[in-house]
């Protein structure tokens, strides 16, 4: 039986849950029922978490975002560009394009990107070399180089994975 609820985020079906279509497609059974909150034993851990933050300040964090996420766009920049407009040709090189605002102050640690192969193939051969990020439907990785725990050499293994990425995404 169809009963009131409240309904929030996370109650949507995981599926649809990125297509950004403004419809709400909830899940079946009690997860539909639940709401934007994430569940208590989940957020426990969270707790011993906030002790990290004792031995830093937010603007030492911020400056660290800043430097990793410069160092990230200036690699993809330098390694996946978009070719000139005579060489996209079937056998032109993968590229991507960073859609986030260039200037620092107008964003967090995370790039937007753009790709010259479809995403669902990239997300995926990034997933199978262990990367994390964001699918955002129909176009978009989200990418963030998180400072508290990540450096720059993660940084790095990041492009060198995302250049195999799309390469395999463009023979696929």
């Amino acid at each position: 039986r169809d009963m009131p609820r409240f309904v929030g985020w996370w109650g949507h079906e995981m599926k649809t849950r990125f297509h950004m279509d403004n419809k709400l497609d909830l899940s079946p059974g009690v997860n539909g029922f639940r709401l934007s909150n994430p569940p208590p034993l989940l957020v426990s851990p969270l707790l011993a978490s906030l002790d990290v933050f004792q031995k830093t300040s937010m603007s030492d964090l911020r400056a660290k975002s800043i430097l990793l996420t410069g160092y990230l766009e200036l690699l993809i920049q330098k390694h996946y560009p978009r070719p000139a407009e005579d060489a996209n040709g079937p056998d032109s090189r993968p590229w991507v394009d960073i859609i986030t605002p260039a200037d620092p102050a107008q964003r967090g640690c995370q790039l937007s990107l753009m790709f010259s192969v479809p995403i669902s193939k990239v997300f995926m051969e990034l997933e199978k070399r262990g990367v994390a990020c964001d699918k955002r439907e129909p176009n978009v990785l989200r990418i963030a180089p998180t400072p508290l725990y990540n450096s720059f050499r993660d940084v790095h293994r990041f492009v060198t994975l995302l250049g195999q990425s799309l390469v395999a995404a463009q023979q696929s």
